[in-house]
């Protein structure tokens, strides 16, 4: 009864999976990334170089010209860019194991088995620090050459006619846009890990209609001449079960042609009397064959009727255990037992519906509807026999024993656990949501460290400011206020942008997403909130600094 169809998949697809989107996302997320901490360090070396204007200006009115000015300052930047690859590349170093072990560990070989291909020997090698050579001199000429050219120009001299400290103009812009980069930047990591962290949360809640815990899977080939008819396989399944059943602490048995989350099942198209005397279309149904107690074991609850007795499984008898949803389609309203079902085409008889138990979910836990299945009392050579045991983790060495001693040079093959190969089907979320929200906190810290230390500089260049304004009668929790909404209008703009890149970009995470949706409300709202609370206390310390100004001091030592 058992039919296969054709499945058409590229070798590249088959290999590779979903995590080739989510290796997509996490180089878009390492770009994003690199080009927070860019604009971060191009408003530190802006700040430097606004502090050392004056210095410049002497320079070029010394006769110093604008690409020697240009060529030292970029000179500097290349240093720093270099001791931070070198700093990379040892992160590296000691990250790269931390990855391989993070990354998805592919049992199995069905569609949710999804590794990295070639991560378990990644490292670090030539290409990949002259890549990070290469990076170095991009980030030194993204942070360092607008502040060079900046501060080189023939406007240059003109500090030397005024020596106002008033942070205003197109410098107090240029480090604004900076820390408006940095917080849109962020924000957009942040709701893309939100959106991650909700759908693995989801996915790990789903019922998949049967246990993953303590249950050992395993196949065999046996290599025996005499195994070649049902009646000799029959005997041969249940003998060697028996053997697995007397292994300490095995509770209990059984077998399927089509292990859940493994290598997906063959279907058919089934009919019944009334859909045939109905000329109606047949529904395409799953079908495995399955015995032992392998319902029991796998913890597939029983809707109604029994489950296969020995005798059934091992003489073919004619008898079939359907699934609720397999019911529903083919006898709406009625009582599916003792009914007749056969595959379309069959003639030459009719199965017996002996018993219904509940759905489960074959493929995969991201499909919306579990999978109609019809259940055959099956005998195959190669099953995958399931074991339940509380020691399901240290039962291969005993079952290796087993097979040595039962059917000798027979191998033993595909050999994990039920939670390990159900932990598969998430992999690909998991790595991705794993490493997207480390970027999310290095952005989220990045986007903090900018705004604190444009603000902390502002600061200090408006000292006599605010010294006289406290003179003048200006309170300290006024000035704090007025500090405080200066960096938080540039995050309110960085926010704003970023909800708005936001919305373009999670549509690319929606082949990962489950239970949430790409544009989701909650996360839409959260998220900007926490950028803009982080935003604020980031700029509550040097707001709290300029309050502690003593203004007497400061109007006698400016």
């Amino acid at each position: 009864m058992e039919r296969h169809s054709p499945v058409v998949r590229a070798l590249r697809e088959q290999l590779v999976g979903q995590v080739a989107t989510a290796l997509w996302i996490l180089l878009g997320t390492v770009g994003i990334v690199f080009l927070i901490a860019c604009a971060n360090v191009a408003n530190l070396f802006t700040v430097r170089a606004e502090s050392r204007r004056r210095d410049l200006a002497v320079r070029r009115a010394l006769g110093a010209g604008r690409i020697g000015l240009v060529r030292s300052q970029m000179a500097e930047a290349l240093i720093l860019a270099a001791a931070g690859g070198a700093a990379g590349a040892l992160i590296a170093w000691a990250g790269v194991p931390l990855l391989v072990r993070a990354a998805p560990d592919a049992v199995g070989g069905g569609f949710g088995s999804a590794p990295i291909p070639g991560l378990a020997t990644a490292g670090l090698d030539l290409t990949a620090l002259g890549f990070t050579a290469g990076v170095s001199v991009v980030a030194a000429c993204m942070f360092g050459l607008m502040p060079a050219i900046r501060f080189s120009g023939a406007g240059l001299l003109d500090s030397l006619r005024h020596t106002g400290r008033g942070v205003v103009g197109r410098r107090g812009l240029a480090r604004d846009a900076l820390v408006v980069v940095q917080t849109a930047s962020a924000l957009v990591l942040l709701v893309g890990s939100t959106l991650l962290v909700r759908s693995f949360w989801q996915l790990a809640s789903v019922d998949p209609g049967y246990d993953t815990e303590d249950i050992f899977t395993f196949q065999i080939a046996p290599d025996r001449e005499d195994l070649n008819d049902r009646a000799s396989i029959s005997q041969f399944q249940y003998a060697f079960m028996d053997r697995l059943a007397a292994l300490p602490e095995v509770e209990s048995v059984g077998f399927v042609t089509t292990l859940p989350l493994d290598e997906g099942a063959g279907d058919a198209f089934i009919t019944t009397p009334r859909i045939e005397a109905s000329g109606a279309e047949a529904p395409r149904l799953r079908v495995a064959g399955a015995g032992g107690a392998y319902f029991q074991t796998m913890g597939i609850d029983l809707v109604g009727g029994r489950f296969f007795e020995r005798i059934e499984e091992q003489q073919g008898i004619s008898n079939v255990i359907i699934s609720r949803s397999a019911a529903d389609r083919l006898f709406p309203g009625e009582d599916p037992l003792d009914q007749q079902i056969r595959p379309v085409g069959d003639d030459d008889e009719w199965y017996t519906v002996i018993g219904v138990v509940e759905d489960v979910m074959l493929d995969d836990f991201r499909t919306e509807s579990a999978d109609p299945m019809v259940y055959l009392p099956g005998v195959s050579l190669s099953p995958a026999y399931v074991v339940k045991s509380p020691r399901a983790n240290q039962l291969a060495p005993e079952v290796r024993a087993l097979i040595r001693e039962v059917i000798p040079e027979s191998p033993m093959y595909r050999v994990f656990t039920m939670d390990r190969l159900a932990a598969n089907t998430m992999a690909s979320l998991s790595f991705t949501m794993l490493m997207l929200g480390i970027a999310a906190g290095l952005a989220l810290i990045l986007g903090a460290v900018g705004i604190y230390g444009v603000l902390s500089y502002v600061v200090t260049q408006r000292t006599r400011e605010i010294a006289v304004r406290m003179a003048l009668g200006a309170k300290a929790a006024g000035l704090r206020r007025m500090v405080v909404l200066q960096g938080g209008r540039v995050a309110l703009v960085g926010v704003a942008i970023g909800i708005l890149i936001a919305f373009g970009v999670t549509r690319f995470l929606e082949s990962l997403l489950f239970g949430v949706q790409a544009i989701d409300v909650s996360t839409f709202v959260a998220m900007p909130s926490v950028m803009l609370a982080v935003a604020l206390l980031a700029s509550y310390v040097p707001a709290r600094r300029a309050s502690a100004v003593d203004p007497m001091w400061s109007l006698r030592t400016d």
